[in-house]
């Protein structure tokens, strides 16, 4: 019994420890397989002081990877960079070597940080036009030192040349501290003011863009215009005789009309004040105007129509629409309105009488109604009703034509 015991007991313990083991296995397996891949970049510099395998590579400033190789190849240094593989790149990133002091103790930083867009891949070439190396301190010192040199006695300053600048300078300065500081910032406030105005500016570049490309579409146009422009300034040259003449001319007849219109200023107030009784006149008759204008066309192609040459005559029919009811016309002209429409007094009589002529219009139709017969044939249509046409408007449908200009039927046959 102890031994069953003995040997469940340790068969447990191997259990437990099989299942941690293989928790374990997994757990290293997945954090290897899991992880984002590392991405690797072999950059090309022109030369590499101060990177050694382990300095930092960085975008933005904050570390993301290890230079993991740095081999000299003659004109340029290969230099292997490994990336974290949870950092994204763009496709279009560079290599730059940074200083951040004296001491030559370096980093790689790549830029731009990725904000979109395609990716760099995984294993990526940085050739050298797309890496930067900075200017080393000796080189520095170099330049000042050619500087000087070009500027000392030995260069050009041998005959006292920038010693004379230099005095001309300090003499011109000299006293001259706050007009040169109130220049300096009227300067200031200028290149303000155009910052400030830049859109103005922008869209008045665009515009003269939009022009010129117009003038230079329009050549053609723009040629023919000015060999006119040029005839025009011809012309005026070779009538300038005339035109000053013809100026001088004008000025005393101007002359004369400042002095007519002094002269006669009341009739002139009161002509123009009667203008306004007349234009008034115009403005309310603006429907009747507006079907005269249509009319009169289509009055003058008849009236052509209506010529024989061949004759010398003119066919047509006198028409008198107010004819056809001759008493209705009368009672017309009881209408006081109408001798002065738009004036208060003539439009109060209008309504005043406005009863009178409605009785005298039932009246007319009365006496007329059987009178008004079809086969009525007076002179000038009068008292004619129904048989002539109103004056059509253009595009009217005609009126119904009169039985009396019917034509009359064939007579029955008889027999033989």
């Amino acid at each position: 019994m102890a031994v069953m015991k003995k040997l469940s007991t340790t068969a447990t313990t191997l259990i437990v420890l099989g299942v941690t083991l293989a928790l374990i296995v997994g757990a290293a397996a997945w954090f290897v397989l899991a992880k984002p891949k590392a991405t690797t970049i072999t950059a090309y510099f022109d030369r590499a002081i101060g990177i050694y395998v382990g300095s930092e590579v960085r975008v933005l400033g904050v570390e993301v990877g290890k230079v993991t190789a740095v081999t000299p190849r003659g004109p340029d240094v290969e230099v292997v960079l490994k990336v974290n593989g949870d950092i994204d790149l763009p496709e279009d990133v560079r290599a730059l070597q940074v200083t951040p002091s004296v001491v030559p103790d370096r980093f790689i930083q790549l830029t731009p940080a990725y904000e979109g867009g395609p990716k760099l891949d995984k294993t990526a070439t940085l050739a050298a036009d797309r890496t930067k190396t900075p200017v080393e301190i000796d080189q520095l010192y170099e330049s000042l030192t050619e500087v000087s040199q070009a500027l000392g006695p030995d260069g050009m300053n041998a005959d006292g040349t920038v010693t004379n600048l230099v005095n001309t300078a300090a003499a011109n300065l000299d006293g001259n501290g706050r007009a040169l500081n109130s220049t300096i910032a009227e300067l200031s406030a200028a290149a303000r003011t155009l910052s400030d105005s830049r859109g103005d500016i922008f869209d008045t570049v665009k515009n003269l863009q939009v022009f010129a490309n117009t003038l230079a579409v329009h050549d053609d146009d723009v040629r023919q215009f000015n060999t006119q422009m040029q005839q025009f300034s011809s012309f005026l040259d070779d009538e300038r005789d005339n035109m000053a003449g013809s100026i001088q001319t004008l000025s005393v007849a101007l002359g004369d009309v400042a002095r007519f219109v002094g002269d006669n200023k009341s009739l002139l107030e009161s002509n123009i004040g009667g203008l306004e009784t007349v234009t008034g006149t115009i403005a309310n008759r603006n429907a009747e105007l507006k079907e005269s204008l249509a009319l009169l066309p289509l009055a003058i192609s008849n009236l052509i129509n209506a010529y024989d040459a061949s004759t010398g005559l003119l066919h047509m029919r006198l028409n008198f629409p107010d004819l056809q009811d001759p008493i209705g016309a009368g009672c017309e002209l009881l209408n006081m309105g109408k001798l002065g429409p738009g004036i208060p007094e003539f439009e109060a009589l209008k309504r005043q009488m406005a009863p009178l002529i409605n009785n005298c219009h039932e009246i007319a139709n009365q006496i007329t109604s059987g009178v008004k017969t079809p086969m009525l044939n007076l002179p000038f249509g009068i008292l004619s009703g129904d048989n002539l046409q109103r004056d059509p408007l253009p595009g009217s449908v005609p009126g119904e034509a009169s039985p009396r200009f019917s034509e009359p039927s064939a007579p029955a046959g008889g027999g033989n």
